[in-house]
């Protein structure tokens, strides 16, 4: 009898029924005989078991990335390879930072000696950075860690989480105005003043310069401080005032940037550190041109010019020319008070102009009027003879016809004692309102001069014009 061949039992393997010998695959019951295969591991064990390893795994690596320090690199070190590696940098904040209060985009330059590095956050992280007040400054020195890449032509970080920055802002450091040099760039100082003037050179920029007994330094407070910090509080010229900054440069010139609008203090008055002290007319002579210096002494002489008024000052050791600008002395309480006679104490710039020494206040804040000048007397124009050349002195008549020429007009004054000639410069006329007509009764003070034999009084600012008088 011939045996059939399909009736031979198959050696069985791992994939075959060791009853049958058919193929199973991966069933653990035998689809065909029902025969129990035993030692065979579910599908689903296996599932299980892949996914406990790859959980093991996962918490393996992150036991380990938690305890691996985050490397330290420089910006010069930075390199293409580098690209989206978690690193560490250092240095010190040494621009002014860029804020978008509506994306919440916040960034920031390092230098840690060796180049820089943009910082850079977003909503999320700039907003827990604001919350916990970690927001970098101009001058602090700061730690960051992040998401590292490389850009053609320079290396930035993001920062993903906020506390993956550190920061150390310096005590500052109380100094004078004039020992700043270029040399003090992100130098954490403080200064204390007076406010001298506030201004807005464009929107989003607001300059105030304050002034110690040593010079003048411009405080820069921008959009993007206000933005993170708050406002600033109304601020007056003549305030006292204290500033916390870093020192920065404006073409050169060095200035200071407050971290915050809370770094600067205000006050009604300036302090006294602010004070300076009084020089000699004597000693000013030999002081440096253009330093700030506090005078006193008496008017002797007070003339006009093209601009404002110009009075000479006399304290018993020397004299020098006081200037007026028409913004200054017109915004006098009483310019009529700084007239001869009248004792002054005057702060400002030394300078000098064609050989003579003058000093130029800022401000009418910068003049205090110790005694005010006497009444100018009244006089008659018949009363008037040629030692009266020189002379200021107040006239009261009736103005006849003004007749123009090319520096000004002309026109005479009667007073019914006799008559003289009233001369008005263009800058003095253009400045009288109404302008002089004939018939008008006018009130004018001014110096007595001599032209072609004939006497004529030269008002020397439009304040000495007065229609009417008494």
């Amino acid at each position: 009898m011939t045996e059939d061949k399909n009736m031979t039992p198959t050696t069985p393997t791992g994939a075959n029924c060791p009853s049958c010998g058919r193929f199973v695959g991966p069933y653990t019951t035998c689809p065909y005989c029902g025969a129990k295969l035993g030692g065979r591991i579910s599908v689903r064990a296996v599932k299980i078991a892949a996914i406990l390893l790859a959980t093991v795994g996962l918490l393996a690596l992150w036991w380990l990335a938690r305890r691996m320090d985050i490397p330290t690199v420089s910006a010069a070190d930075a390199l293409g390879t580098m690209n989206m590696a978690y690193v560490r940098v250092q240095g010190r904040v040494t621009r002014s930072l860029s804020y978008d209060p509506a994306s919440g985009y916040l960034a920031f330059w390092l230098d840690d000696g060796t180049g820089e590095v943009r910082v850079s956050s977003y909503r999320d992280v700039t907003q827990a950075l604001l919350a916990a007040g970690k927001v970098p400054a101009l001058g602090d020195d700061v730690t960051v860690a992040g998401t590292l890449r490389i850009r053609e032509d320079y290396v930035s970080l993001t920062l993903n989480a906020a506390g993956h920055l550190t920061l150390e802002r310096p005590e500052p450091v109380t100094l004078k105005v004039n020992t700043l040099t270029p040399l003090d760039v992100g130098l954490r100082v403080r200064i204390v003043g007076e406010v001298r003037q506030v201004r807005t050179p464009y929107e989003g920029m607001t300059l105030i310069t304050v002034r110690d007994d040593s010079g003048e330094i411009a405080v820069a407070v921008d959009e993007t401080t206000t933005a993170l910090t708050g406002a600033l509080p109304e601020i007056v010229e003549g305030q006292g005032i204290e500033v916390v900054g870093a020192v920065s440069l404006y073409k050169d010139t060095p200035q200071l940037v407050p971290a915050s609008v809370a770094d600067i203090v205000l006050s009604a008055a300036p302090p006294a550190a602010a004070a300076i002290p009084v020089t000699s007319l004597g000693e000013a002579q030999n002081a440096a041109l253009g330093s700030w210096v506090r005078l006193q002494g008496r008017v002797v002489l007070m003339e006009g010019f093209k601009g404002g008024m110009k009075a000479t000052l006399d304290d018993g050791t020397g004299q020098i020319m006081l200037v007026l600008w028409d913004n200054v002395y017109t915004a006098l309480e009483n310019p009529a008070a700084v007239d001869v006679g009248a004792e002054v104490v005057v702060e400002g710039e030394l300078g000098s102009y064609e050989d003579e020494l003058q000093i130029v206040p800022e401000s009418f804040r910068d003049i205090t009027i110790v005694t005010p000048a006497p009444e100018i007397p009244r006089v008659a124009v018949g009363d008037l003879q040629a030692q009266d050349v020189g002379r200021v002195v107040r006239l009261r008549g009736v103005l006849g016809a003004p007749e123009g020429f090319s520096a000004g007009a002309k026109a005479q004054l009667d007073d019914g004692t006799g008559s003289i000639t009233v001369l008005l410069w263009t800058n003095i006329l253009t400045a009288l309102d109404p302008p002089p007509s004939a018939g008008q009764t006018v009130e004018v003070i001014g110096v007595i001069q001599e032209y072609r034999g004939e006497l004529e009084i030269l008002p020397r600012s439009a304040l000495d014009w007065r229609i009417g008088g008494n």
